[in-house]
């Protein structure tokens, strides 16, 4: 989650200001995996206004994608809206992504020590 959010995976970056692991987190996974669904991948190839280009960084809540463009030796990026693109080919899932899920494993152990804490 905390990945997915562009969040520090250190715990005490992600503990709120009750001192304990952010669980507000949780509350705001189902937009963040919304919004994911419908944006490129980093590294998909997309269809813009001004060519062909990969995406090189997503913005999720502002739903902004920057695109890398080459062109002969000319290399622009540009900032365009998720809505305006076409995604020509998604990028494949990569180790690290693959990694979110044990990150996630590991968060979640921390959060039930942190319960188990609080209840002793």
């Amino acid at each position: 989650m905390a990945k997915e959010q562009n969040l520090s995976l250190t715990p005490s970056k992600i503990s709120g200001s009750c001192g304990r692991l952010m669980c507000c987190l949780k509350y705001e996974q189902e937009a963040y995996e919304e919004k994911l669904s419908r944006l490129p991948k980093v590294g998909a190839i997309v269809k813009t206004e001004d060519g062909e280009g990969t995406v090189e960084a997503v913005e999720i809540l502002k739903e902004i994608v920057k695109v890398k463009i080459v062109e002969k030796d000319d290399i622009k990026f540009k900032k365009y809206d998720a809505k305006n693109i076409k995604i020509i080919k998604d990028a494949e899932v990569t180790d690290d992504e693959e990694g979110e899920s044990e990150d996630l494993k590991e968060l979640e152990k921390m959060e039930e020590l942190d319960k188990e804490e609080m209840n002793n």
